[in-house]
């Protein structure tokens, strides 16, 4: 039987890119810089216009002087004497031996440290980005850059600190690494610019790779969140038996008589996690015709849905049962100021009942006035004292440090469970404070307390999906399509079913192909694994016309790897034109590599080999180090009949990288190619070891066995890999074929039936059970 190892590394190494556009990296954030530095949005509009908040003063007084001193007001600010807070007076701040001087001259604001390529040089301060607890600085560069000095400001210890201590913790950032300030990393106009400041349009080209950034008001003002005021204006200034009273009083976007959904998309565009599609434009329209909201898995998130990376809020508050009961982000802060309404335990017993959750029978803690002497029970951070172990927030809104020194708490509001510590190594409240004790001694405590049951939580079963265990699925079909778990919870066990090749959990997303909830929809394209190509179109259509465009350009780059000849007339139309809205969105986003990445894997599907290299190239001038990138360009370089610099990059990011296994089981596959046997048996063997989970190895063992004639080898591979996905359409079609190949017809008919029995719209099964039977 000939081998089927090039057309099978094809296969692997087709890339669908990351959600659409690359997942905002969230380092230090770097934000908004243009060539003059303007803070008039001067681009022709039309519909209602940006009217500024002076606008608003008149009529909202009382909700302008709440904003007013808020972390939105405070958002971005020019640099001044009245902005600036940190040490200008010729300070010195000495980090891993050397020195950088905060000083003034003219007037202006100052840094003497390194830049570019390492070279210490005067930088002027040209913006201030945030104010408590750590205020960051914006320098402007060339081609329209404001890039984020990594040195910040401590506004409560009131010193200079360096955020890579700990945001970059024993990582050497060095002038090529694209993490280091003066790159793209740090970069404001393409990572969290949008939210800081309001009616932003980034306006990146990428024929000379220069931002004409505009904003028609520097920090989140009103029209942030309201919208374009001039109609509003107009409405305002009728006499009021003239006002009409159904167009949500002139303004677009509706703020007002919101549920808990509505209201929390309003706010989701900033506080969560995601990738973007494009400018912000301020409506009530379902979230993904904006951006992609990250789902609940790692490395951003615990298994259990517990933040681990930095997250915003919204994936964990729709995890929460506050949400799924009603509450709103309103009900806890006020929408002006941003403070919470109460303070402490009295913000939770506007809700909950204070003689059942503030006594010491419900949390079995001191109160404060108990305490007496203040004592830190905390070795590290946050320093929790005596008597704050009755605080709400400390047992049910564990948070963690980010940016250094911000401390923000986890939204999903669970209640601790020092038992799936035990068991699946997630972090609990009650050893956040009690470092100096074990999970087994807190949950001790918590069976001694409430009692020894424990509820299922979807996070075991996370936990299990993230290790590719077959156990997981029959509890990820249910997550996946009882609409009484959370949306977020919904869309993860979608997206972890596409760990799993098999008929029953493929059936699974096909039925989230046509959920009502967009999210859903969106994670069935990414997660879905086509069989064929008819059935593959026939399931796309509908997505490629869907009404929002995260669905449709997802739809059309998952459709783009079926090959344009296999496709109707219908379908190709369709695709195509949710490819032209799939490349304006990457063009948006190729000032990163993701953009870049995205471009190269669409230019590679559709055959344009150069382009698709020429992307993959452009994404590593950004991010040198971005395996994706280097990985999918070797694939580019193989079919371009380069497979000794496809190799060279796979050994690359295996030196850089060693700990990506999967890279192993690629170069295995391209050295097999190559008619390396011995090399590419070497590292199939080890990428199994690294990866026992992943079947396919097994399965890619058994082609090159057999390729060499080594027949009982390959048997043994395939038998192995069906006993652990026994419906894998691949290997039963590989299996069958072996055996017909070897003439023991009577083995290949089994194979073939339940080929068919699976498979049943799949012609061939019917025509390898004929060659059986022959």
């Amino acid at each position: 039987m000939p081998s089927n190892l090039g057309n099978e590394k094809m296969k692997y190494w087709k890339r669908t890119g990351f959600a659409a556009t690359i997942i905002i990296v969230l380092a230090f954030p770097a934000y908004l810089a243009r060539k003059a530095f303007g803070n008039l949005n001067t681009q022709v509009q039309s519909g209602p216009q940006f009217v500024g908040r002076k606008t608003c003063v008149e009529c909202h007084k009382k909700e302008t002087d709440l904003w007013s001193g808020s972390h939105h007001d405070m958002a971005m600010d020019s640099a001044t004497d009245k902005t600036v807070r940190g040490n200008f007076n010729n300070f010195e701040f000495k980090h891993n031996g050397l020195t950088h001087r905060m000083f003034r001259k003219n007037g202006k604001f100052y840094v003497n440290t390194q830049g570019p390529g390492g070279k210490f040089a005067d930088f002027q301060i040209a913006y201030t980005f945030g104010y408590t607890p750590l205020q960051q600085y914006l320098v402007p560069f060339e081609g329209g850059r404001l890039q984020c000095l990594p040195i910040a400001w401590d506004t409560e210890k009131k010193k200079w600190f360096n955020l890579g201590d700990t945001v970059y913790h024993g990582q050497n950032i060095k002038p090529d690494n694209w993490l280091y300030w003066t790159n793209q990393a740090q970069n404001w106009n393409g990572m969290c610019a949008d939210c800081h400041s309001t009616n932003l349009k980034k306006n990146y080209d990428p024929q000379t790779k220069t931002f004409h950034t505009t904003w028609s008001e520097i920090d989140v003002s009103c029209e942030a969140c309201h919208g374009p005021a001039s109609a509003h204006l107009e409405w305002a200034n009728l006499p009021e038996g003239s006002r009409s009273l159904n167009i949500n009083a002139g303004l677009i976007v509706k703020t007002n008589n919101l549920n808990n959904n509505e209201l929390l998309n309003v706010c989701a565009r900033c506080h969560s996690r995601r990738s973007i599609l494009g400018d912000y434009e301020n409506n009530n329209e379902d979230l993904l015709n904006y951006m992609i909201p990250s789902l609940i898995i790692q490395p951003t998130y615990h298994a259990d849905g517990q933040i681990m990376d930095e997250d915003y809020e919204y994936a964990s508050f729709t995890q929460s049962k506050m949400f799924e009961k009603g509450i709103k982000c309103s009900d806890c802060h006020d929408v002006h100021s941003v403070k919470t309404v109460k303070d402490n335990n009295q913000l939770c017993l506007k809700c909950h009942r204070p003689d059942i959750y503030n006594s010491s029978s419900h949390h079995f803690h001191k109160m404060e006035p108990e305490s007496g002497i203040e004592h830190l029970i905390n070795r590290g951070k946050p320093e929790y004292k005596t008597g704050t172990g009755a605080q709400c927030v400390n047992c049910h809104m564990v948070g963690k440090f980010y940016m250094g020194n911000d401390y923000r708490r986890d939204h999903s509001f669970r209640i601790p469970r020092p038992d799936l510590t035990i068991s699946i190594g997630t972090p609990n409240a009650c050893n956040d404070c009690h470092t100096d004790k074990t999970a087994g001694w807190s949950q001790g405590f918590i069976e001694k307390w409430y009692g020894t049951k424990k509820r299922p939580h979807y996070g075991e079963t996370f936990a299990m999906a993230n290790n590719r265990d077959p156990k997981a699925i029959t509890n990820l079909i249910l997550f996946a399509g009882n609409q009484l778990f959370p949306l977020m919870v919904r869309a993860t066990a979608v997206q972890l079913l596409g760990n799993y090749n098999d008929s029953i959990s493929r059936k699974a997303i096909e039925k989230a192909l046509s959920d009502p909830a967009s999210l859903i929809r969106h994670t069935a394209i990414m997660s879905y694994h086509p069989t064929d190509a008819k059935s593959f179109e026939k399931l796309m259509m509908p997505m490629l016309n869907d009404p929002v465009k995260g669905i449709r350009n997802e739809a059309a780059i998952k459709l783009s790897q079926i090959p344009e000849n296999l496709l109707s007339e219908a379908a190709k139309k369709a695709r195509n034109a949710g490819l032209e809205e799939y490349k304006k969105i990457n063009l948006y986003t190729s000032d990163f590599p993701g953009g870049n990445y995205n471009l190269g894997v669409m230019y590679s599907n559709a055959g344009n080999l150069d382009l698709a290299a020429n992307a993959y190239k452009e994404a590593l001038k950004i991010d040198n180090l971005f395996y994706m990138a280097k990985v999918n360009l070797s694939m580019v370089y193989n079919q371009q009949g380069k497979n000794n610099d496809a190799e060279k990059l796979l050994r690359e990011v295996l030196i850089e990288n060693p700990e990506i296994k999967d890279i192993n089981y690629s170069l295995a596959l391209l050295l097999a190619e190559k008619g390396d046997i011995e090399e590419s048996r070497k590292y199939f063997i080890k990428a199994l070891e690294l990866m026992p989970d992943q079947t396919r190895i097994l399965y890619n063992l058994a082609l090159l066995e057999n390729s060499q004639s080594n027949y009982s080898q390959a048997e043994s591979y395939f038998l192995k890999a069906l006993k652990i996905e026994p419906d894998n359409y691949d290997f039963l079609y590989g299996i069958c074929t072996f055996y017909l190949q070897e003439k023991q017809n009577s083995k290949a008919s089994v194979y073939a039936k339940h080929l068919i029995e699976r498979y049943p719209e799949n012609p061939i099964g019917q025509q390898l059970l004929q060659a059986a039977l022959k």
